[in-house]
């Protein structure tokens, strides 16, 4: 073996043992999370260093995130340093309150200037048409008081009116699920991940049932569960004390999610042949996390179609061969819904439908009264789903390049000669887009161009064959030097934008090793 390929193989093995060890999952710091604990939580160990954390990540101009989903986070992050700011408690002044206060007019006036346009673009975050107009009244709350008190920094913010809502949001549907918690009925568990924004004022509400201490998966929403500081040895305090202790103080948007770290991971080097050797233990806890209805991504979120796909089609690869009767329950007869009532359809989880479906049906071609006209109709679906440019874009992620190398993967994969056409669509489009050596936001991203060089690597064409080995050429020296890190651009998507370190990490490596693999012919 020469080295390349074993320096790959070591890194894919230390990847997955990291993972193995790691019932949490690695993922980002979120300004919404810790700017929400801020808020609810000021007892929590770590308060100072999450303030911290707020002023560092503040744009110049105010705003917190990235663009294009830069309107949740700023609402989070100005709401937490007003709260602050007004609470004045001895742990809110372990950072200056003038810096605080500062910080928080700043948010506030980009703010009113988002919100002041003719038409304001709401993201497809989770919740976000509840998370948005109760993070404005919220704020609006706090500019009237601090406007009656002629503060001086923040009571000039105020006098310019109170920040309007956006069309777009459901302020009533906010009004009626908090009127439902506060008197004590009960929501449909998956709410619970969103607990901060819709939940009652009781403290440890007997409506909601952790899971291992945790309500939904969400730290803040079980510090907004909690209320109050709890006895040392409750479980949720437990819990968010385990978390904060990760990344000194911050907190990730969820957590555990380790079933979709863990499978995602071995679906890479699936795809990419890379060679590893993926730890039992790992393929024994994906199988304890199918249940009836599938599998989510961490214990106290719901099932879900896309995590459903992942951990069956991770081990069918690895010889585990279990029934995908689970996935078609979410199947509707014209695609797979991600879960019930979802609001928007995702190409990538019924990318990773057909990609469990494809895998089965090469392995067990006797099964395709079962699963051959679910696939057949999922990639008709997709074909059908792809914009005009070529791309492909979804709910689950901010950058069309990852929608688009899952769709196009699929689609070459298991999609036969009929998905050709929309995959070699994508491949002009990525041929359109670079930017030098890079592919994505700004002036691209390592992740982005990992998935652009993803897609080239799909085509089968012979017309565009110089261009598009330039690229993949171009791809690989931003691949080679890439560094993944917690403070790498985030771009998946839940109520707020998060990056799964490993993942990413994982793709960036695995894409790597595929262009290493062409470049000598493999």
């Amino acid at each position: 073996m020469s080295a390349a390929p074993l320096a790959t193989t070591t890194a894919a093995d230390m990847l997955l043992h990291e993972a193995a060890a790691d019932d949490w999952a690695l993922i980002s710091p979120s300004v919404y999370e810790c700017g929400r604990i801020v808020s609810d939580a000021p007892w929590l160990d770590g308060h100072p260093a999450r303030l911290r954390f707020l002023l560092a990540e503040q744009a110049p101009d105010g705003g917190w995130g990235l663009a294009g989903f830069r309107l949740v986070t700023s609402l989070s992050a100005t709401e937490a340093l007003l709260t602050a700011c007004g609470r004045g408690l001895p742990q809110d002044r372990a950072v200056p309150t003038e810096d605080v206060a500062r910080a928080a007019a700043a948010g506030a006036r980009a703010l009113r200037g988002w919100l002041d346009e003719p038409e304001v673009a709401l993201p497809d975050l989770v919740a976000i048409e509840v998370l948005v107009p109760r993070l404005i009244d919220l704020v609006n709350d706090h500019l009237h008081r601090f406007e009656a008190a002629h503060h001086p920094v923040l009571a000039p913010v105020a006098a310019g009116g109170p920040l309007a809502t956006p069309p777009g949001t459901a302020p009533e549907i906010l009004r009626r699920l908090r009127g439902a918690t506060a008197a004590g009925h009960p929501v449909p568990p998956k709410l619970w991940h969103s607990w901060e924004i819709i939940g009652s004022d009781r403290s440890a509400d007997p409506a909601v049932t952790p899971v291992s201490g945790s309500v939904g998966c969400s730290p803040a929403a079980t510090a907004a569960w909690l209320r109050n500081r709890p006895e040392a040895d409750h479980p949720s305090l437990r819990y968010l004390d385990a978390v904060q202790a990760r990344a000194d103080g911050l907190f990730p948007v969820g957590a555990p999610m380790p079933h979709f770290e863990r499978s995602w991971i071995i679906n890479l080097f699936q795809v990419h042949r890379v060679p590893c050797r993926v730890p039992e233990p790992v393929l024994d806890a994906l199988e304890l996390a199918l249940g009836e209805d599938g599998a989510a991504a961490g214990d106290g979120l719901p099932v879900d179609a896309d995590d459903t796909a992942s951990v069956l089609w991770a081990l069918d690869a690895h010889g585990r061969s279990p029934d995908l009767d689970s996935l078609l329950r979410y199947y509707d007869g014209t695609r797979f819904y991600t879960y019930p009532d979802e609001r928007t359809p995702s190409p990538t989880a019924n990318g990773h439908a057909l990609e469990a479906l494809g895998h089965r049906l090469d392995r067990r071609p006797d099964e395709a009264d079962r699963y051959a006209t679910p696939a057949r109709v999922t990639r008709d679906w997709l074909v059908d789903a792809q914009a005009a440019d070529g791309s492909w874009a979804d709910k689950w992620h901010g950058s069309p390049y990852y929608a688009t190398a899952t769709c196009a993967n699929a689609l070459a994969s298991y999609g036969g000669p009929e998905a050709r056409p929309a995959v070699e669509r994508a491949v002009d489009w990525i041929l359109g887009t670079r930017q030098g050596d890079r592919w994505g936001h700004g002036s691209g991203t390592a992740e982005e161009t990992a998935y652009a060089a993803w897609i080239l690597s799909l085509s089968t064409r012979d017309d565009r064959r110089a261009e598009i080995r330039a690229g993949m050429a171009a791809a690989r020296a931003t691949l080679a030097a890439a560094e993944i890190t917690p403070r790498t651009p985030a771009l998946w998507i839940g109520k707020d934008i998060y990056t799964p370190v490993r993942i990413v990490r994982a793709t960036c490596l695995a894409v790597l090793h595929r262009l290493d693999g062409s470049a000598h012919g493999d």
